[in-house]
C-alpha cells in the first residue's frame, strides 16, 4: 500500500510541475519531413542521454516526448501534418539564476 501511495504521489507532482508548461511560449516550432513515430524514435534516445527518465510514446498522427532533469521540465508535440509532422517543444526550467540549458532543444532539432 505504501509503494501505491508513494508512486500516486510521484505522478501528482509531475502532474503539477507540468502544468503551467501550456502557458510558455514554444522553444521549438518546427515542422519535419518524418512522420510522428519515426520522429518520436530519434528524439526519445537522444533525451534518454540527457536524462533517464525520457520517454516518448507515438501513434500515427500524434505523438509526446517527455523529461525532467535537475529543475528542467521538457514536453515535445508532434502531430502529424501533411506529409511530415508539425513539432512544438515546451519546457521550464526553474533553477533561478542558472544559464539556459539548450541541450534537449538541440536534440530536437537534429531530428528534424
Amino acid at each position: 500500500m505504501k509503494h501505491v501511495l508513494a508512486i500516486a504521489g510521484c505522478l501528482l507532482m509531475a502532474g503539477c510541475a507540468t502544468s503551467g508548461m501550456k502557458d510558455t511560449l514554444p522553444k521549438l516550432s518546427s515542422k519535419t519531413g518524418k512522420g510522428v513515430p519515426a520522429y518520436v524514435e530519434c528524439v526519445v534516445p537522444k533525451w534518454q542521454a540527457l536524462a533517464k527518465d525520457a520517454k516518448g510514446d507515438a501513434k500515427d498522427d500524434k505523438g509526446v516526448v517527455t523529461a525532467s532533469d535537475d529543475g528542467k521540465y521538457e514536453r515535445l508535440e508532434v502531430t502529424a501534418n501533411g506529409a511530415g509532422a508539425q513539432v512544438v517543444m515546451r519546457e521550464l526550467q526553474k533553477k533561478k539564476g542558472a544559464d539556459y540549458d539548450g541541450r534537449f532543444r538541440e536534440e530536437a532539432i537534429s531530428c528534424l
